[in-house]
């Protein structure tokens, strides 16, 4: 048997990412942090330096993601195709939920030296009080006094409450609260909430890309209204080389725009779509008192995302407006050059009638010197033919007056067949019956 090549790779991909059981009273560190697309070696090689660092094994060459137990701390590293993540876990006592962090642990040198731009860093804490109403006070001074969503994850199994704000040291809390939960379901419901939070937020890069194009495209708008209005206008001032030039302009600075916007609009869909998707996995429902974690996330994605879509409608709208004047105005020239093809020729035709009544007058004269010259050449062969008596006395004069006519015929004739031989028909074309 022929196996695909693509069979295996294909196949450990159902396998890729799997849940890691986790056991509460649970800390874990994470970070998203963005380093394009052709990050991934850079990132590789810096995972792999921190595992050299406590002496443990290294993921193999292109890996995509890897999990090792560091001695203070498990590790886990997964390559995304823009991203990278670290998600740090710690299962210890725990008294306050924020007091201390994972990421406390991990070395400052290999810190500084992280490669790319942290878009997400979250310290969320697992506690196993779940059992036990949750204190205002105490659950508002974690978060600092800012207003906290809660809800109920896994049909209750456990309770997520946090405030999506930045605190000190750069990094948001969640808290999530479990009673008695086995340890895969504890994995699925962490990695689910991290999974949440991170790809809402870079669902959300393609905001301030979308508000930065819409003045832009607003200009170009009006560029292509004034171009169709100076179309549309008969008596036009600009020329057709001034207007082709300015739609030149604006249809190079749209594709800019789409350019820079296209892509990032259609990954922030993408990934709109997973968090959807990851929320409706978390089977949450709202704590009362609390709003859930749906509603406190999609109250600003999903207008986000109507935005990012509303803005790149209008930029392929805008495409096609341009398409179209840019052919009305290519149009406009094909006819204009028509017109001036057709008076060239009318012009040229002109000149080929003129240069023909030219030739016929010069024919004429041409048939007026040659006779002339061969009367002349007539009488003297004459004269010299009465000299020798050979005339039978018939006078020279008249004899020459008599072959006026037919030696102007004769040349005539011999003239008119020259010319038609010269601009008569190709050798190749067949004469007619």
């Amino acid at each position: 048997m022929k196996y695909h090549p693509e069979r295996e790779a294909l196949t450990l991909e159902l396998h890729d990412r799997p849940f890691r059981p986790m056991s509460a009273p649970l800390r874990v560190s994470h970070l998203a942090i963005a380093t394009g697309e052709r990050g991934g070696a850079r990132d590789h090689v810096q995972f792999a330096s921190l595992c050299r660092r406590y002496g443990k094994a290294e993921p193999a060459p292109g890996a995509k993601h890897f999990t090792v137990d560091l001695g203070p701390f498990v590790v886990k590293w997964e390559r995304h195709t823009e991203f990278s993540t670290y998600t740090l876990m710690r299962e210890e006592p725990i008294e306050h939920p924020f007091a201390e962090t994972v990421f406390d642990l991990v070395p400052a040198e290999w810190v500084e030296r992280l490669f790319g731009e942290v878009l997400v860093a979250v310290n969320l804490t697992v506690t196993t009080d779940a059992d036990q109403p949750v204190d205002a006070n105490r659950l508002s001074r974690w978060f600092d006094g800012n207003p906290v969503f809660g809800c109920t994850l896994a049909s209750g199994h456990g309770q997520l409450y946090g405030d999506l704000r930045t605190h000190d040291g750069g990094f948001e809390r969640l808290l999530v609260r479990v009673g008695a939960i086995e340890p895969m379901l504890l994995g699925q419901m962490v990695q689910r909430v991290l999974e949440v939070i991170t790809y809402a937020r870079f669902s959300m890069l393609s905001l301030p890309i979308a508000r930065a194009a819409s003045p832009r495209l607003e200009g170009i708008e009006r560029g292509l209204a004034e171009v169709a209005e100076t179309l549309a206008d008969g008596g036009r001032r600009l020329s057709d080389e001034a207007l082709l030039t300015q739609l030149s302009g604006l249809s190079a600075e749209l594709e800019e725009v789409v350019a820079a916007s296209n892509y990032r609009y259609g990954a922030s869909i993408a990934y709109a779509e997973i968090v959807e998707d990851r929320l409706g996995n978390l089977q949450s429902s709202a704590i009362e008192g609390h709003i859930d974690l749906f509603g406190y996330l999609m109250r600003r994605l999903s207008p986000a995302m109507r935005t990012c879509a509303s803005v790149a409608t209008r930029q392929e709208a805008l495409s096609r407006r341009a398409n179209r004047l840019s052919s009305l105005l290519r149009t406009g020239i094909e006819v204009q050059l028509e017109a001036q093809n057709r008076d060239l020729l009318e012009s040229m035709n002109r000149r080929a009638a003129q240069a023909l009544a030219l030739q016929r007058t010069v024919e004429s004269l041409s048939v007026v010197a040659v006779s002339y010259y061969a009367l002349g050449l007539v009488k003297s062969a004459l004269d010299g033919l009465a000299k020798a008596d050979r005339l039978g006395g018939v006078d020279p004069a008249v004899a020459t007056a008599l072959a006026l006519p037919l030696v102007v015929a004769a040349i005539w004739v011999g003239t008119r067949r020259l010319t038609h031989r010269v601009l008569g028909r190709p050798k190749n074309e067949a004469e007619p019956g």
